[in-house]
């Protein structure tokens, strides 16, 4: 994940909305993107400046101010409203590049989102995990270059872990035959 933000970002694909279809994914995916320097100086500077006088003073709010003043945003139905309103007016005036969020963003709000990155094609429907119907899928990738914002968007879908734990390993194989077993 963290070598695939890279890229995008590198290539200037941002803002880039994470989807995860929990909270606490959200939650833990902007952790594991704070190891990524996304925003200057002079951006950071900018964002503190938005943000002064928003009080981030419930339980979670500490770690919603880290992200934002990282340049991460976090979004979805569980936040207090002041904190996804703080993430919508950063996000259009283009200060985050990294949004975590559910699959809720597409619920009747408007954020410029160059690329949308599904990090898995299912989620959990109650029962058990479920692959994405193609309505969800449309919906959720559609937010990628909104209308007014981008001309076009990216649409980015990650191999599940074990696809990728297979190739590494048959690349090993490749290289020294005597690995295979």
């Amino acid at each position: 994940l963290h070598r695939a933000v890279k890229e995008l970002l590198e290539e200037g694909l941002s803002p880039i909305y994470i989807v995860g279809f929990t909270q606490r994914n959200c939650a833990d995916r902007a952790q594991d993107m704070m190891s990524i320097d996304v925003s200057t100086k002079s951006e950071k500077a900018e964002i503190k400046a938005l943000l002064k006088g928003t009080r981030f003073d419930s339980p979670y709010g500490k770690t919603i101010s880290r992200f934002l003043h990282h340049g991460i945003g976090i979004h979805h139905a569980g936040l207090l409203p002041k904190y996804r309103l703080a993430v919508e007016k950063l996000a259009k005036r283009g200060l985050l590049k990294i949004i975590c969020g559910t699959d809720t963003l597409g619920v009747g709000i408007n954020i410029p989102l160059k690329t949308v990155l599904f990090t898995q094609l299912f989620k959990f429907n109650g029962e058990n995990n479920a692959i994405l119907s193609v309505r969800d899928f449309k919906q959720i990738a559609g937010r990628a270059g909104r209308r007014g914002f981008d001309t076009h968007g990216y649409v980015v879908s990650q191999a599940p872990e074990h696809v990728i734990e297979n190739l590494q390993a048959e690349r090993k194989v490749s290289a020294n035959p005597t690995k295979k077993r």
